[in-house]
């Protein structure tokens, strides 16, 4: 086998044949890392689950402190998304959703509209910590590696812009 030209239409099989002839078997290093634990990935949703109820509890009482006012109507929305996506990873898994931990009764309130877009940038900049703490912390799923990804892009980029030029 190793003697004759494999035909082109086999790169797999002429793969598979130069790791063996090399001297690299199903026994080398090449190894896919195991995923990270059910409980440990059960943990990180968690985490990334409650981060959103959080900002969606605050910019609630923002809400009602204020009635429906830009950009906190609009973002709020967008959180509601993210929790949904994160929701669905635990849907997929056949796993329960936790309830929030947070409501606008149990969150912080501010005198001014001001002071409040200056707490959405803090609160912002810290989501977007928490995910890449999270993406960097463990070998994740690539469905939650997905929306991680995109529900910090959404903070980075729309979220924190938008509370920046409210705060003053």
């Amino acid at each position: 086998m190793f003697g004759m030209p494999l035909p082109r239409s086999t790169p797999i099989l002429a793969a598979l044949a130069l790791l063996t002839a090399t001297g690299c078997g199903t026994d080398s290093a090449l190894t896919v890392p195991d995923p990270v634990p059910a409980d440990e990935l059960e943990q990180i949703l968690s985490t990334a689950i409650q981060d959103e109820f959080h900002a969606e509890a605050v910019y609630a009482g923002v809400i009602d402190d204020f009635g429906s006012i830009t950009p906190f109507s609009n973002i709020i929305r967008a959180e509601v998304r993210h929790s949904a996506a994160i929701a669905r990873l635990y849907g997929n898994r056949g796993w329960s959703v936790p309830q929030s931990a947070w409501t606008p009764a149990t969150v912080p309130h501010f005198s001014t509209v001001s002071e409040a877009c200056s707490v959405g940038v803090e609160a912002e900049i810290a989501n977007i910590q928490v995910y890449d703490d999270l993406l960097a912390g463990a070998d994740l799923p690539a469905d939650v590696v997905r929306v991680f990804t995109s529900n910090r892009a959404a903070s980075l980029n729309n979220h924190l812009p938008a509370f920046e030029r409210c705060s003053g």
